[in-house]
């Protein structure tokens, strides 16, 4: 049992190098020291152990430099000593490399593009430099005009007349009314490869109408991701009830929409992602005007990364606090377990989590938004929305919120509230669409500044309600839900059959005996694997059913998920069926040749 759980200990930790890089605190370096880049495959042994010794920190000794010149309590910054200098320790790519290592940005991609990785046989996104645009399935290019037009491309918007032609009435309209407008703008003629007909359809992935963007630019604030959420759920509700065609229609309107969001997002995740170059190599530098300067739509950038960076680290102190004054019992065990970032658990983590650490970081954070606002050239153009946020997180209470935009905020701007609150749905929806790590918390403190600010007004109605928080099955958005037939050596089936351990004991030990006896045989190859014990695993998959306690009497194994057959793996585009292979069957065929074999190669 001791090996399984070291094995599994490693597993997690081998596991954890295949994520992808997130753009976090940690932001982009523009030029990555070769000795903190990954690229240390193909060195020898003795440049693997100076490479070890010279990366205790998981940051650059510059980073928790800056941190120590805060003061906790002042947040003055404190004289530095004097210290000798170091001597200077041998780098991977030094005479002790039998291999050139290239740095991290050399290595990456034009844009992001998904790759299998060799080992486990699990897909993974690499990373890019630039931003992709999902229509394009090319790097975003921002506009040659000027800095305005960029604006423009950052917070887009379409002309009077477009808007007038689709903006929605926010007081009357309803979701299928909604719908059949999204419908009509994304349909255009398509014409069949095969057949050479043309028809009025919904074009082809990946390609989008222009009418589409118009309509989705016009009503952004309306739509996002709660238009997304109904449109899937409608796709279910319609497999649900087996109608297939209006399964597969709903779909690739619900494939399109997204299509259309996120390329109207791609420019500004293409500014966040160079504010993040700016930004992240001097975390810590006060001298804001150095780095932070710029046109209009790049300090707008810059600013949202500093506000997503404090959104972020204040979100981990409340975490650090919460885990390491709360005593783990057997009651609190999984609410302990599912608070703040689970690398925490790992051998060696690769992250900053503990209280003071994250406390000082958050300081930081804080200093440098705070020096960014009291700078008046940095900050004082910025959009409203952009700084309302900022204004609305020293005001306690919603009333007082309120009263706030009403009589002070929007007359000082010259702003109708009506507008306002537009703008900040609109930041919202563009929040939504970034990586959750580290824009996630600052998507939340805003969301919830547009709930606030809309109480008591036309804004305050959502007809998305009875599609996504409706219980009842009678409600438009229902769908019905079944259990499945899981693997006999699947963790579900093996929960269903736990014995509760009482406290002090360790259970039955009969399994445990049986178990252990399995993993010795597994391991050193000794054992024939009975024919008879395949066909009782066969007839108990087949006669498998899901306890009652965890059915909650839904019916078992419907099967209306695999209505839409292949054409729900490829979207019908393809008929191969090397393309319908699941993720899954490549890891297990993978893990079971180096069963087969004896080991990894």
């Amino acid at each position: 049992m001791k090996a399984t759980i070291l094995a599994l200990a490693a597993l997690l930790s081998q596991a954890s190098a295949f994520s992808p890089t997130s753009a976090g605190t940690a932001c982009r370096f523009n030029a990555v020291d070769a000795a903190s880049s990954t690229c240390l495959f193909g060195t020898n042994r003795r440049a693997r152990r100076k490479t070890k010794q010279t990366q205790g920190n998981s940051r650059p000794n510059s980073f928790y430099d800056a941190i120590n010149d805060v003061d906790d309590e002042d947040g003055k910054v404190k004289k530095k000593k004097k210290v000798p200098d170091e001597p200077k320790k041998e780098s991977v790519v030094s005479s002790a490399s039998v291999t050139d290592a290239v740095s991290m940005d050399d290595q990456r991609p034009s844009v992001s593009t998904i790759v299998l990785d060799e080992q486990t046989g699990i897909e993974r996104i690499q990373q890019g430099r630039y931003v992709m645009d999902v229509a394009t399935r090319k790097a975003v290019q921002l506009s040659d005009l000027g800095p305005m037009y960029r604006m423009a491309q950052m917070f887009p918007g379409v002309a009077p007349d477009i808007r007038e032609k689709h903006r929605l009435d926010w007081n009357t309209v309803e979701v299928p009314e909604i719908i059949e407008k999204l419908r009509q703008a994304c349909l255009t003629t398509v014409k069949d490869e095969e057949t050479g007909e043309e028809s009025i359809d919904i074009p082809p992935h990946p390609r989008v109408t222009d009418e589409a963007l118009d309509f989705v630019t016009a009503n952004r604030d309306l739509l996002g991701p709660r238009m997304t959420k109904t449109l899937g759920r409608l796709k279910l509700r319609a497999q649900s009830q087996m109608d297939k065609e209006e399964a597969l229609q709903m779909r690739k309107l619900w494939k399109h929409f997204m299509t259309v969001d996120e390329s109207i997002t791609a420019a500004f995740r293409q500014m966040l992602m160079d504010a993040e170059g700016n930004v992240g190599p001097n975390f810590g530098n006060l001298d804001l005007m150095s780095f932070c300067n710029g046109h209009l739509y790049e300090r707008t950038a810059n600013y949202l990364v500093l506000k997503g960076m404090v959104a972020h680290w204040e979100k981990k102190v409340r975490d650090a606090e919460y885990v390491e004054n709360t005593p783990e019992t057997r009651s609190n065990f999984m609410e302990v377990l599912m608070v703040g970032d689970p690398k925490r658990y790992l051998p060696d983590p690769p992250i900053i989590f503990r209280f003071d650490e994250v406390v000082r970081i958050t300081l930081m954070a804080q200093n440098m938004t705070a020096q960014f606002v009291a700078t008046p050239q940095l900050y004082d153009d910025l959009p409203p929305e952009v700084r309302f946020v900022e204004a609305a997180s020293s005001i306690k209470g919603g009333t007082a919120l309120r009263k706030f935009m009403v009589e002070d905020f929007c007359p000082a701007e010259e702003i109708t509230p009506d507008a306002l609150r537009e703008g900040l749905r609109r930041l919202d929806i563009q929040l939504g669409n970034m990586q959750i790590d580290p824009y996630g918390d600052l998507k939340n403190v805003v969301n919830r500044l547009c709930e606030a600010v809309s109480v008591g007004t036309d804004d305050e109605r959502d007809p998305y309600i009875p599609y996504l928080n409706n219980l009842d099955q009678n409600g438009p958005g229902f769908f019905e839900t079944y259990t499945f037939n899981h693997d006999r050596q699947s963790l579900v089936r093996f929960l269903d059959s736990a014995k509760e351990i009482q406290q002090g004991g360790i259970g039955p030990t009969g399994n445990l005996l049986d178990q252990l006896s399995n993993e010795a045989s597994n391991l050193f190859g000794f054992g024939k694997a009975k024919p008879q014990v395949r066909e009782k695993a066969s007839k108990e998959e087949q006669e498998y059913s899901a306890p009652q306690k965890r059915a909650c009497g839904r019916p078992h194994n419907v099967g209306w998920l695999d209505l839409l057959g292949d054409e729900e793996m490829n979207g019908g585009s393809s008929g191969d069926p090397e393309d319908e292979v699941y993720e899954s069957d490549n890891w297990r065929e993978i893990i079971s040749n180096r069963q087969r074999i004896g080991g990894p190669q």
